[in-house]
């Protein structure tokens, strides 16, 4: 699970930027799985899915596109998906990105946490790190 700290992010969007190259193997911020916000009134807000316990888009999904891992990790098919966005709905953080034709759920970079190791400022961390 990602963390963001505010009050150390500089808005420079690295985690986008890597992001987008991490999954899509180009620039394309529309496409980051996570998104920077600097316009009023989201100034300085981060979007992206928090993997959160209680994972009310899972049971929103009637399309059952939405899964748990072994880990807990929530999974994405995006073949199933039909671009409904109920799972958007009942995010309980409203906070998942998309790219207009589907949600866009942070993997972790499969545990690689690509965002997290970019961030110049460190304003973005694993949960259980400081």
């Amino acid at each position: 699970m990602l963390k963001f700290k505010k009050d150390k992010c500089i808005g420079c969007s690295i985690c986008e930027v890597i992001c987008s190259m991490e999954h899509e193997g180009n620039i394309n911020t529309k496409k980051a799985r996570i998104r920077y916000r600097d316009d009023w009134p989201q100034i300085g807000k981060v979007y992206f899915c928090r993997n959160c316990a209680a994972k009310p888009c899972i049971e929103a999904c009637k399309e059952n596109a939405l899964a748990l891992d072994s880990d807990k990790n929530l999974m994405f098919n995006v073949d199933a998906c039909t671009g409904c966005f109920d799972c958007s709905q009942a995010c309980q953080f409203g906070e998942l990105p998309t790219d207009g034709k589907y949600p866009l759920f942070c993997d972790r970079c499969d545990g690689a946490y690509q965002c997290v190791n970019w961030c110049p400022t460190k304003a973005l961390t694993k949960a259980g790190e400081k």
